[in-house]
């Protein structure tokens, strides 16, 4: 055991390394304010050492003894920064350096740094900020504890992104690197400091790229990653594993990963490495098996001390350690370096070598020494170990903190660098899906992207089919997907016919965005921005981007807003924030909404809210049953038109460590716009190269947003619309979906790519659209409505003409019908939607049945028909009703509460279409047939535009369901409309 441990310091290759120069100590200064500008600068004054990484990070050091510490410790690996440009010099007994970002005040010879004698200051937008040792951040954004373990309520841990822009690190105990750079050791001091003080504004970017920098890069993972992970805790023998695998291909739902808890594979389910050879009894065979379908296994592993009865390896690794003949207990002792060996090459190689893809590390081994995270540590030898042992990408898949052993603890810094972190054992029910939206986006804010989350739930309980369904959802549509449970009945073919068709939608379309995800993956180990991010990293100046936690960004483009409550059956009301600046798509329905509003986004359960913004591009991928199944030699790029935008791809072999040698490609895809609607879309020529990189793409470009072209270019020439074949150039147009789609045969990767389209318009001439077909599918409504009251008035007699009410609106479909069909002429003949909806409601109310002929009628049974219905009228309601629906009105609203109902309801409508100055009321009606009580307590309108109702309900209220009736009545100077909506409202006690 004499060969050097596995030690694994080198980070992967950053696009743009920062060079590692020498410290230069400065000491006291002759000069007040003296100027420096040499890269990694240091004052020092006494006990207390300053280090100007950048203009907006400092290291302030404080040793009793004057032992600054210049070795990384196993949080900080890298102080060797760009040269920074600071000044600094003694003022009447106070230190003071000050740089373009922030100014530091520290009292000489006064010990360690405290409130009394440290104070760092910045300006940020006109407006000053102080802080001292000891200052409480009251605008903390949230970190993440690591386990949440049977958690159901949020906690209030703190995270790196504020809005008061500042953070601070404290590195002060951490064990250090020693001299060779090969193991661990403690500090040479107990009382020291060393902090990191960060100061970024709302540039939330920069300060995840200044921690990345300080504490190493995000980990380029394995692309299966990405792929559906299927697990359960179910003493499932490997037999039965292969018959689920079977049955995953059978039922065409991807799958990639499956995980095997104790209880299918250990001897001791707590402690050793031994194969259960009952349940799993010829492990290389299963992984053999496994491979030839597709499917990496992970395999669970706890930590129990090992013994002669739980490990075959025991007498091999007491021999190795010296220990005595009658040892009969070995414990985990990771911070031995000579354990630590052992460790990886007796306990842990065989499977690797034998074909597991990596462990599910349930626990963490100890590592005792003073300044060493077990947790952290343990995925670092794991980690390192694997690289070692298989020469390819690893992946840790583990615990951040177990709570019986640090109850919310913060989890340690640098665990990010070695892949993934699972909740912890999660309640299966609605709280838990609730908790775990914000969950995902403050583990991004800590630099930790891939939070695996149990789903839907670990506790025995069979969850009923609506949460199975919206934690899919979720899941698709999280960095990773993983079915877990304690017992089997989480499978989708478990929960009927319905969530097996949404669990194949929604992991077809995660699947077909594995491109996208592995490119924004190769973006996080740049940068150290996470795939799931709060809307404010995006939009950090609009404070609706705050307020909406429970939905999210996915990389740049997709905005996600996953459904956590219940719908019993009906749709969910979901209030959703679209960021102002850009338009959004609707990914499922193709609508396009502006933003700088909240939209009312009434769900049901075969969609989540999913928008995509306006200029993005997304490479999407062909359906696969696992995520390496076909190279990508073809590639679906969903447009977004609206204003330019351009998206680069990724792609590396997914598996290997050759990207670190520049063995990877990038591939850029732009739109851009003119006048006249003259849209292109270019593909520029890959760059760089890659085992397995295939050397010729066929695309399929979809362009939304758009009106048909007249005409579609490729390279500049013509190309045929409907093509005789899908392998030929050429394009066609979706009426249905009103896109325009365009076909390009294989290509050489290295050659220029463009399309043009010609006389297609603009996002607003689509919009208007849009606009138009509406008020056309309303008008249609109500002519069904004009119809049947008509034949009812006729009671079977005979007419020649229709009457007055639906000639004036056939009239007005006319119209739109003509505006749909060339819509390039809005602009010469514009909708006139208040018009049109003032001729409509003017016949709904004055002689609406008449049929005055300007020939007169012979037939006479025509004209008794004729006569006798010319002065028949819509009653008020259906006015009212047909008046609603012309308009467009929609009322949004929802009963929750436990003890009362509170209400919230808003009605949205087609301002177009209603003269400006129309004003909103609303009222609520109890259950009736009730015991008396119910009340209205207090209402409110919030700054969305909803009107908050809190009521009171009787005493004793029965459980079960209740009916509360809401109205709104929509008012302008000549008319008004009502919408009513009966709300279900459950007391559950």
């Amino acid at each position: 055991m004499s060969r050097p441990v596995f030690i694994f310091f080198v980070k992967p290759a950053r696009p743009k390394a920062c060079p590692v120069l020498p410290l230069f100590i400065l000491y006291a200064f002759s000069v007040m304010f003296c100027f420096r500008s040499q890269a990694q600068e240091n004052v020092v004054r006494t006990e207390a050492r300053f280090q100007i990484l950048s203009p907006g990070v400092i290291r302030l050091e404080y040793s009793p003894r004057r032992k600054f510490v210049d070795a990384p410790s196993v949080a900080v690996l890298d102080r060797h920064w760009e040269s920074a440009e600071f000044r600094a010099g003694d003022r009447k007994g106070w230190l003071e350096i000050s740089t373009s970002k922030m100014r530091v005040r520290y009292r000489l010879r006064s010990g360690a740094f405290s409130a009394d004698n440290l104070e760092i200051s910045w300006s940020d937008r006109g407006s000053e900020y102080h802080w001292k040792p000891g200052d409480k951040d009251d605008k903390n954004l949230g970190g993440v504890p690591g386990d949440i373990a049977l958690r159901v309520v949020p906690g209030n841990e703190a995270g790196p992104l504020s809005r008061n822009g500042y953070f601070v690190l404290d590195d002060s105990h951490t064990a250090l690197w020693n001299s060779a750079g090969d193991w661990v050791e403690p500090r040479p001091e107990t009382d020291g400091q060393d902090w990191y003080f960060f100061v970024y504004g709302r540039d939330y970017k920069s300060l995840l790229h200044d921690l990345a920098h300080l504490l190493g890069p995000i980990p380029m993972v394995p692309r299966y990653i990405f792929g559906t992970w299927f697990g359960s805790r179910t003493a499932y023998s490997s037999d039965e594993w292969k018959r689920i695998i079977h049955r995953f291909r059978e039922e065409h739902v991807p799958l990639d990963i499956v995980t095997l808890d104790s209880d299918s594979t250990a001897k001791v389910i707590w402690a050793g490495r031994d194969w259960d050879l009952e349940q799993m009894p010829d492990p290389p065979g299963f992984f053999q098996f496994a491979k030839t379908e597709g499917v990496k296994v992970v395999v669970n592993e706890h930590y129990g001390a090992l013994t002669p009865e739980n490990s075959s390896n025991f007498e091999r690794i007491r021999i190795a350690m010296g220990l005595p003949a009658d040892t009969t207990k070995i414990s985990h002792d990771l911070a031995n370096k000579t354990y630590a060996e052992l460790y990886m090459d007796v306990l842990n190689k065989p499977a690797l070598q034998a074909g597991m893809a990596f462990w599910w590390q349930d626990g963490n081994a100890l590592a005792n020494m003073r300044g060493l995270d077990p947790t952290l540590w343990t995925r670092y030898v794991e980690y390192a170990g694997t690289v070692r042992i298989t020469g390819k990408r690893a992946f840790d898949f583990e615990r951040l903190d177990v709570p019986y052993q640090k109850t919310n603890a913060t989890p340690a810094w640098g665990g990010h660098r070695y892949g993934g972190f699972f909740t912890g054992d999660l309640v299966a029910d609605w709280r838990s899906l609730n908790l775990l939206v914000p969950f995902n986006v403050q583990a991004g804010n800590m630099l930790l992207p891939y939070v695996i989350n149990d789903n839907p739930g670990f506790t025995p309980q069979v969850v009923g089919t609506e949460l199975y369904d919206r934690s899919v959802q979720f899941n698709a549509l999280s960095p990773v997907f993983w079915w877990h449970g304690i017992w089997g009945l989480r499978a989708p073919w478990e929960y009927g016919r319905g969530s097996l068709e949404n669990a194949r939608t929604f992991l077809d379309l995660r699947y077909s965005l594995i491109p996208y995800l592995y490119t924004y993956s190769r973006l996080a180990q740049e940068n150290g921005e996470p795939l799931v991010r709060g809307t404010y990293i995006e939009y950090p100046w609009q404070e609706d981007a705050y307020e909406f936690r429970h939905q999210y960004l996915l990389g740049k483009e997709l905005l996600v807003a996953p459904v956590t409550e219940p719908g019993f059956g009906e749709p969910v009301l979901k209030q959703i924030y679209l960021p102002d600046g850009d338009q959004w798509f609707d990914w499922f329905t193709g609508r396009i909404y502006d933003g700088g509003h909240t939209l009312a986004y009434e769900c049901p359960l075969d969609r989540m809210p999913l928008f995509v913004k306006a200029g993005a591009i997304l490479p999407l991928a062909r359906p696969m049953d696992y995520s390496d199944q076909s190279p990508l030699d073809s590639l679906r790029l969903e447009v977004f038109a609206g204003k330019p935008g351009s998206f680069r791809l990724y792609e590396d072999d997914g598996t290997s460590l050759d990207y670190q040698k520049g063995q990877y490609a990038w591939t850029e895809f732009t739109y851009n716009l003119s006048g006249a609607g003259k849209h292109s879309v270019t593909i520029a020529p890959t760059q760089g190269q890659y085992a397995g990189q295939p050397a010729t793409r066929a695309y399929t470009i979809r362009i939304h947003g758009l009106l048909k072209p007249a005409t579609v270019r490729l390279q500049g020439a013509v190309i045929p619309e409907s093509p005789s074949s899908s392998s030929e150039n050429g394009w066609r147009w979706d009426d249905q979906s009103r896109l325009t789609i365009v076909n390009i045969s294989a290509e050489s990767i290295r050659n220029q790519v463009t399309v043009t389209l010609e006389e297609a318009g603009s996002l607003e001439n689509q919009e208007l659209l849009q606009q138009i077909v509406d008020y056309r599918s309303q008008l249609r409504q109500i002519e069904v409505a004009e119809k049947v009251k008509w034949g009812t008035l006729l009671g079977g007699e005979d007419i020649k003409k229709e009457p007055r009410v639906l000639r004036e609106t056939e009239a007005v479909e006319r119209q739109l019908d003509d505006l749909v069909d060339n819509p390039r002429n809005f602009q010469q003949d514009p909708p006139r939607f208040q018009s049109w909806t003032a001729r409509i409601l003017s016949a709904f109310a004055h002689q609406p049945f008449e049929s005055n002929r300007a020939i007169a009628e012979a037939d006479e049974d025509a004209q008794r028909s004729t006569h006798s219905i010319e002065n028949a009228a819509f009653r008020r309601e259906e006015i009212n009703q047909m008046t609603a629906e012309l308009l467009g009105c929609r009322l949004a609203a929802q009963a929750t509460g436990i003890r009362s109902p509170e209400i919230i309801a808003r009605l949205d409508y087609d301002a177009a279409s209603v003269p400006a100055g129309a004003t909103v009321s609303y009222t609520i009606s109890f259950p009736k047939n009730e015991p008396p009580g119910w009340d209205e307590a207090r209402r409110s309108v919030d700054n969305h535009g909803f009107t908050h109702f809190e009521t009171q309900s009787p005493f004793p209220l029965a459980p079960g369901a209740h009916w509360i009736r809401v109205k709104a009545v929509l008012k302008w100077d000549s008319g008004q409309a009502e919408v009513t909506r009966d709300l279900q409202w459950r007391n559950e006690g």
